[in-house]
């Protein structure tokens, strides 16, 4: 092979790896950094049935496509960053006056629950249905009220004008017809403790015996609640609660569900603070005493739902 032959063999080889090392290859900088870090496959879906917290707490994770299953510490991790905070509580009023239509549909879409008083004090009746307690509780549930609770406010201790308190079980009694006789859907009655006297201006007095007197009757009644086959909570005020038993600490009815008094404007049922009686925490919470609420008089308070 001639010489000339050989050069020129070897300047077509050189210009055809010339060409090859620029062929039309994209280079890695070409390509979305986006491609190589996410895939169908890295999208999380909350497994059926687990809520946040339980996702939090150890719960894993699927893929949208491949059904590949992401390690729980990553879907712990992903959860934690996006949970919610605990509910503190719904909406809600309770009422002792007779209220107008436009409060009721008002109120439908305002509050998730309305408490309704189903039964006073009454001192000149020994205790009574409040007249109120049915048509409320009917323009209510007709309005699409979420949920209607009820309270019992009792007669209790030595009255004026010398007519006694009819007994605790002839107060429950009558209290329970009404519910019972107009087929009544109440979701929970509340027994409400709280003191009256008429030396302060009060037409009634309500547990203004002694400590100990008033610990075996608000027991009797207690006793009587869980008896009845429905169920109820306490309604009650902490700063209260020493001047009727005798001591914060005493226990009456640390078994139900407290409905607290707290009235410092703030809503959230962890918000109560003022613990008595044997309870740690609250059902419920009064933040706001004889107030306006859907242009009716009204007290606020935050349920848990």
């Amino acid at each position: 092979m001639h010489s000339s032959n050989i050069k020129f063999t070897l300047l077509i080889i050189l210009v055809v790896k010339v060409l090859a090392s620029n062929a039309l290859i994209p280079s890695s900088s070409t390509i979305p950094i986006s491609s190589t870090l996410t895939s169908s496959s890295s999208v999380l879906v909350q497994p059926t049935g687990c809520s946040t917290p339980c996702c939090v707490a150890g719960g894993s994770s699927t893929s949208t496509s491949s059904g590949s299953t992401i390690s729980s510490t990553t879907s712990s991790s992903t959860s934690s960053s996006t949970s919610t905070q605990p509910t503190s509580g719904v909406s809600a009023v309770d009422i002792s006056v007779a209220q107008s239509q436009s409060f009721w549909t008002c109120a439908a879409k305002t509050y998730k629950v309305v408490v309704i008083r189903g039964y006073q004090q009454a001192c000149g009746f020994g205790g009574k249905v409040d007249v109120n307690f049915l048509p409320s509780y009917q323009a209510a549930k007709a309005a699409g009220v979420p949920r209607v609770d009820a309270y019992l406010f009792p007669c209790t201790g030595t009255q004026p004008g010398g007519v006694p308190c009819k007994t605790p079980q002839t107060q429950l009694n009558e209290f329970l017809a009404v519910i019972k006789n107009n087929k009544m859907a109440i979701s929970h009655l509340w027994f409400d403790i709280e003191p009256t006297s008429t030396a302060s201006g009060g037409p009634c007095n309500a547990w203004q015996l002694s400590a100990a007197a008033n610990v075996a009757l608000a027991k009797q009644w207690v006793a009587l609640l869980q008896q009845s086959g429905y169920s109820w909570g306490i309604y009650a005020n902490g700063n209260q609660w020493a001047g009727m038993f005798g001591s914060r600490s005493a226990n009456i009815a640390s078994q139900l569900p407290l409905w607290a008094v707290q009235a410092d404007g703030k809503p959230g049922v962890d918000t109560v603070t003022t613990f008595m009686g044997g309870w740690t925490s609250a059902f419920a919470k009064q933040y706001k005493l004889d107030t306006t609420g859907c242009g009716g008089s009204v007290d606020l308070d935050s349920f848990d739902s």
